[in-house]
């Protein structure tokens, strides 16, 4: 009899365990789907809790023009989150005692110019202390020369080999250019390539088969494309050539594969318990570590310390996130293919759903909501409801704003553009930025004396606007 208890018992707590999971996947894919329906998101998700897949499905098209669906064999381009595999790289090579973290640039790369090389150490350049320039920061380098082939060599010679911006140690600044010398600090010590290494170190060992490097420029099966968000629909994203993103960003992957590595790298699979410690380490300047993020999450809202660790990663046409919080053993993969879907606003509706905590599903974006107005009822409209929505604290901010602006410009609706812009200004009298704009939303118009005003009042804000000051001295050669 007691045994026959035991059992009915156990088959309740099971039953009861199971029937909770459900509902919460149900919820989780709900809320996906609220994003998915309103046009913010586009992609695959898996989610975990100890140990246990709640969620693992693709939302939308990884091709829109032949209606390919999305699913969770879908291959995307990770962007920056490649830094978090160029990292572990680096810290097994350090395990196997071919890579000290204390040395120099110049010691593994002797042709690496001498002033800096042998300043910038490989724990600098791993946690973005290293003062070597961000190689997207340069003049021009997003619209020409990422969409040019670079060898290697010549790419870090141009773009990698900068004066330092601070002292190395001193200060923390996002750096893909330190993450390219990596890649070719790992080549260097391994004689292998980077595609190469990563396969032989990781990729294979952990049966990752729905991943790597686009370096190689091979066709890539079952990948997902690119597109861009703009008001009057989506477009196919800016191509980037792979060998300018590199060991910074070149990687592809599924969620799953982005699991498995996740699920090896808090399990040591990948490197040893102390290495991670380190790798986990925020530097005295950010919270950023050898690859990874290091979030602690609000102890009010969760009741309990929580650290979230992840890697965001950002390219035209992609974004997602790879994330993990310590403390419960969850796992939150994002894979997005219409650039710009809002990965903090998902990955805190998930956490709310596992914490069973309320959560706010995704609605109409207001800048949809303003331009259908716009296009139906005309530009007083639209001002006049937007202007309703700051009453009640739901506009823009500044930033915001100025980026709907923009918008309007890219869809040729340049007199709705100023109106917005114009509003900005009146909001926002002090900004330099929001009368540059102002002034470029007027020069498109051809409206070259206002466009004038607008910069000189830009200029008289911020004397060091340099982009106002080309652009007064070519209205005045129009005018």
């Amino acid at each position: 009899m007691y045994i026959k208890l035991f059992s009915i018992s156990a088959l309740l707590l099971i039953s009861a365990f199971v029937g909770a999971t459900d509902i919460k996947t149900s919820r989780l894919d709900a809320f996906v789907e609220s994003y998915a329906e309103n046009g913010e998101f586009n992609g695959s998700v898996l989610v975990s809790y100890q140990g246990e897949v709640l969620l693992s499905k693709g939302y939308g098209y990884a091709n829109m023009e032949w209606k390919i669906p999305n699913s969770v064999d879908t291959k995307f381009r990770i962007a920056s989150t490649t830094k978090s595999f160029t990292a572990a790289l680096v810290l097994k090579l350090v395990e196997e005692g071919k890579i000290d973290l204390n040395h120099s640039i110049n010691d593994y790369l002797p042709s690496y110019r001498n002033d800096t090389g042998r300043e910038v150490t490989i724990h600098q350049l791993l946690n973005h202390t290293s003062g070597i320039p961000n190689v997207f920061s340069q003049p021009d380098f997003k619209n020409i020369e990422a969409n040019n082939p670079y060898g290697l060599d010549d790419f870090i010679s141009k773009f990698c080999s900068g004066d330092l911006q601070f002292e190395p140690g001193s200060e923390f600044r996002y750096s893909n250019a330190g993450y390219s010398i990596l890649g070719k600090i790992i080549e260097q010590v391994t004689d292998l390539s980077y595609e190469q290494a990563l396969q032989d170190y990781i990729f294979n060992p952990l049966k990752m088969r729905n991943s790597g490097d686009s370096y190689s420029g091979y066709v890539v099966l079952k990948s997902a494309q690119g597109y861009e968000k703009t008001l009057a629909g989506l477009k196919p994203a800016k191509n980037i050539d792979m060998t300018v993103t590199y060991a910074a960003g070149s990687i592809y992957s599924t969620v799953g594969d982005l699991y498995l590595f996740s699920e090896a790298l808090y399990s040591n699979q990948v490197f040893s318990e102390a290495l991670k410690k380190r790798a986990f380490s925020a530097s005295p300047h950010r919270n950023y570590g050898y690859g990874w993020l290091i979030t602690e999450l609000p102890k009010d809202k969760f009741g309990k310390k929580l650290t979230q660790i992840h890697h965001p990663g950002m390219m035209p046409g992609f974004n997602g996130d790879v994330v993990r919080v310590i403390e419960d053993d969850i796992t939150i993969i994002i894979q997005n293919n219409t650039g710009g879907a809002p990965l903090s606003s998902v990955t805190e509706g998930i956490l709310n759903i596992i914490y069973d905590r309320p959560v706010i599903f995704a609605k109409k974006r207001l800048e949809d909501q303003l331009y259908s107005e716009l296009r139906q009822d005309g530009i007083e409209a639209a001002i006049k409801s937007y202007r309703l929505l700051q009453e009640s604290n739901k506009g823009f901010s500044e930033r915001g704003l100025n980026y709907f602006g923009y918008q309007l410009i890219e869809v040729g609706k340049l007199s709705a553009a100023v109106a917005f812009f114009e509003l900005n200004t009146q909001q926002h009298p002090e900004s330099s930025n929001a009368f540059d704009s102002l002034g470029e939303a007027y020069l498109a118009n051809k409206e070259f004396k206002k466009a004038l005003k607008a910069y000189e009042k830009s200029l008289l804000l911020d004397e060091n606007n340099k982009n106002a000051s080309k652009a007064i001295s070519k209205i005045n050669g129009l005018l």
